[in-house]
């Protein structure tokens, strides 16, 4: 066969960028949740970091795997349909062709790829926040809401004690 057209390669490359993306997206917010959850519902000696595979409650990866294999079944869905109705190269990446919410109908072809870059640079955000949660959790063999440095990011902002204080300051009535 003819060797395919450097495009097209690049748009594969995009499309698989658009899937492993979206898989990050979902696992940064699952695993804290995950971490959560397991404090509150199981003993301190059971609980520990993920990546060090800790007895775990199998809500959250149960629901994640669910989701990877809805993510599958559309991209089986997608590929048939390109099939079908002979669309062939010419898909946009990422594009399942289900769209629930109706929030791209109609939309311009400007709009429809200005969300895809946002997609492609939240996707690329979540896969270095994944990283940087196994790297994390692996050099201080602490679960990732136990690091301190964390507490900003898994507290709500008012329970922060500089925070507050700057809360107080901002909001303080006088007589």
């Amino acid at each position: 066969p003819p060797p395919r057209p450097s495009a097209l390669i690049l748009r594969d490359y995009r499309e698989a960028e658009i899937r492993h993306g979206r898989l990050a997206m979902l696992s940064v917010i699952i695993w804290p949740l995950q971490e959560k959850l397991d404090k509150l519902l199981l003993d301190d000696d059971q609980f520990g970091p993920l990546v060090y595979g800790p007895v775990t409650l199998p809500y959250f990866p149960l629901f994640m795997t669910l989701i990877m294999m809805l993510l599958g079944y559309l991209d089986i869905y997608a590929k048939a349909i390109q099939e079908k109705e002979e669309i062939g190269d010419a898909f946009l990446p990422g594009d399942c062709f289900w769209d629930p919410l109706r929030v791209l109908e109609g939309a311009p072809p400007s709009m429809k790829r200005n969300m895809q870059e946002r997609e492609i640079l939240n996707g690329r955000f979540a896969m270095i926040a994944f990283a940087a949660f196994v790297f994390e959790e692996t050099l201080s063999h602490r679960a990732l809401i136990d690091i301190p440095s964390n507490e900003l990011l898994f507290v709500p902002a008012y329970q922060v004690s500089f925070i507050q204080q700057w809360l107080d300051q901002q909001f303080m009535f006088y007589n």
